[in-house]
């Protein structure tokens, strides 16, 4: 995962005498501003339910046919907005991030900022809109109910589940597009569905706009905002007069091309990022504190890291509803030399695609 290029800038910033101030409470003093911080009480909103809710369903592959042809998928999963995302065996088998829970959190101004050096591309299938995300780990499309069990995918593949059973495991014919049926057997995951906060949080979200604010030692140096207009990210950033000195630019805080312009949170813990630039991430969500609204996030798979930080694999988030809308809160706190570096901000999305 990419080091935030911000960090490092203060890292700099320590080297040439920056002064510290003393300081026993990060937030005594500090006039945050409105709109930066969570309400204290976290509410459900008033989402109806997607159009293919009631399909929504994950299925892990146990048992491949009779074990003399290749695995084609791991697992499938079937959104309420009527996408599908398969997992390949590759992405079993890809490198996997650490999950501990106890170390810093370094993160970029931007929550849904892309992470990797090189981004997961996509390459769309334009007879089908079918899209292989990073070279096979991921494939993600449309599906059609054909009927009770039976999903038509965009990728010219089959699925059906035998019997209408949905519970534990099932016996599933999956269809590949070269009309070969193979029987599979799947561990069915849907227990999610009783869940209220999670029928609220999981399903398709589109970008509104986003807000960040850039601290050294409680002083603001930078502000960024982005907000869509007739489907283009555009962006305002505002630099101190010391932080230009420091040789801060704007695309330090905030570029068109990380804006994350569409996220799907999945009830059975898997979000999925659509960028500006048309590059897609896939990772992984969990409540940390589901009574305050607290979310943790992180990558399953690290493709890119060269170097040994773990650092800022995972992030928590603050999750706030109003009626249709849901506004997710940053606030990461790190130290270097002295020097206390704080980013705070939001973005906010409203339901539906």
């Amino acid at each position: 995962m990419k080091r935030n290029i911000i960090y490092s800038f203060f890292i700099a910033l320590a080297c040439i005498g920056f002064v510290a101030c003393d300081n026993d409470d990060n937030n005594q003093g500090m006039n945050l501003p409105e709109g930066s911080k969570p309400s204290t009480k976290f509410t459900l909103g008033n989402c109806e339910d997607e159009q293919n809710a009631k399909d929504a369903i994950k299925m892990d592959v146990k048992t491949w046919g009779d074990g003399k042809t290749d695995k084609e998928f791991a697992s499938i999963e079937l959104f309420g907005d009527g996408h599908f995302l398969i997992t390949t065996p590759n992405a079993l088998n890809a490198p996997k991030r650490a999950t501990d829970g106890t170390r810093k959190a370094n993160r970029p101004a931007s929550i849904l900022k892309k992470s990797g050096k090189s981004p997961m591309l996509t390459r769309t299938n334009i007879d089908n809109g079918t899209e292989d995300i990073d070279n096979g780990l991921y494939i993600y499309g449309t599906y059609t109910r054909v009927k009770d069990g039976v999903y038509k995918l965009s990728n010219n593949t089959m699925i059906e589940i035998k019997d209408g059973v949905v519970k534990g495991t099932a016996t599933v014919t999956y269809t590949n597009r070269y009309g070969v049926s193979i029987t599979i057997i799947v561990s069915i995951d849907y227990n999610y569905k009783q869940d209220a906060a999670i029928r609220q949080l999981c399903r398709s979200w589109k970008f509104n706009e986003s807000e960040v604010w850039l601290y050294a030692n409680n002083t603001c140096f930078a502000y960024g905002k982005q907000w869509m207009k007739y489907g283009r990210v555009l962006q305002e950033v505002t630099l101190s007069p010391e932080a230009k000195k420091w040789g801060f630019e704007e695309d330090d805080v905030l570029e068109t091309d990380d804006c994350c312009k569409r996220i799907v949170f999945s009830p059975c813990g898997r979000y999925i990022c659509f960028y500006a630039d048309r590059s897609i991430e896939v990772g992984h969500w969990e409540w940390t504190d589901m009574k305050n609204g607290v979310l943790r996030l992180w990558e399953p798979v690290d493709l890119d890291d060269d170097d040994d930080d773990d650092d800022d694999d995972w992030a928590d988030v603050t999750v706030r509803f109003d009626g249709k809308q849901m506004y997710l809160y940053h606030d990461f706190m790190d130290e270097e030399n002295d020097i206390v570096f704080r980013a705070l901000g939001v973005s906010t999305f409203s339901a539906g695609f």
